[in-house]
């Protein structure tokens, strides 16, 4: 009797919340809908992909830490930096900088990357090819902070240019590349 008076409270509960929840985002004001054919052709593109990757890695990945967010001083304060990175801000940037010159990821396999996100039903993928910190994964005549760098042990690799081969690896898998 009491479990019969449980499952229509919990079955209303849910399909109110879901109405509730489930409604259209508000758009913001002053949003000015697009109206250039190719551009609104790309977004329903997008739309309908729903399941996708965005990938971030860099030197950073060497500590185990969220990308550059750590070099924000203002972020000071649920920025977590380990002292052994450096005692004081100043030292701990230094020594970010410096992972320039050990990132070294020889196992780098875009095609295992791609087979897995393919494996789990993924659509595209977003790769953030430069951080707040200005290390490029690509190669790049505007600053010598890249992964092709003489500075960078990897530049030496067939595959230093870490952005053009996951590209091209996931185009030629078929995804869609952000």
């Amino acid at each position: 009797p009491v479990i019969s008076k449980i499952k229509p409270f919990f079955l209303s509960s849910f399909l109110i919340s879901s109405a509730v929840f489930s409604q259209a985002h508000n758009v913001s004001e002053g949003y000015q809908k697009p109206t250039d054919p190719l551009v609104i052709q790309n977004l329903d593109q997008w739309q309908d992909m729903k399941f996708g990757l965005f990938m971030h890695w860099g030197t950073y990945s060497q500590w185990g830490i969220v990308e550059s967010w750590s070099l924000c001083p203002e972020d000071e304060s649920w920025t977590q930096r380990k002292p052994e990175h450096g005692k004081s801000y100043n030292e701990y940037v230094k020594n970010y900088e410096n992972l320039q010159t050990t990132f070294n990821p020889t196992q780098f396999n875009p095609q295992k990357w791609a087979d897995a996100v393919k494996k789990a039903g993924m659509k595209y993928v977003v790769f953030t090819t430069k951080h707040h910190d200005g290390f490029a994964m690509f190669d790049t005549r505007q600053s010598d902070y890249k992964i092709t760098s003489p500075k960078t042990p990897f530049s030496k690799n067939p595959k230093s240019d870490v952005t053009k081969e996951i590209f091209s690896t996931f185009r030629k898998e078929g995804f869609k590349i952000g």
